[in-house]
């Protein structure tokens, strides 16, 4: 099985910008690099918070809300600001929109 990837578009207080987004749906939550989080202006909140990635390895990290849009389709949903990681969707933000992601062919359908 490959990886699927699409085009999220994320929007802070100082802009917004469309990477191409790894979709993981073993993951819960956003996370984007801090590079990126600071040139949309995403605003961090105080502290940190304790996380386990998929892979079993317990983290802290900060964590925000970020607006996201995928198919005309916009909600607000969690960010982890991660160093080291690409942009990647997780299924908090895919039920949020209300999608369920196809990995054979990287298209959408409506959760029901």
């Amino acid at each position: 099985m490959g990886y699927t990837y699409t085009s999220v578009e994320f929007e802070g207080n100082k802009g917004k910008r469309s990477p191409r987004t790894l979709i993981d749906t073993e993951a819960t939550f956003i996370t984007l690099p801090p590079e990126l989080a600071e040139e949309i202006g995403i605003a961090k909140v105080p502290g940190k918070l304790k996380l386990k990635l998929t892979n079993g390895v317990q983290i802290k990290a900060q964590a925000s809300s970020v607006i996201i849009e995928i198919k005309d389709r916009r909600v607000p949903a969690t960010v982890v600001i991660l160093l080291g990681s690409e942009p990647l969707l997780g299924t908090e933000a895919l039920k949020a929109l209300g999608l369920k992601p196809n990995p054979q062919t990287g298209e959408y359908t409506l959760r029901v």
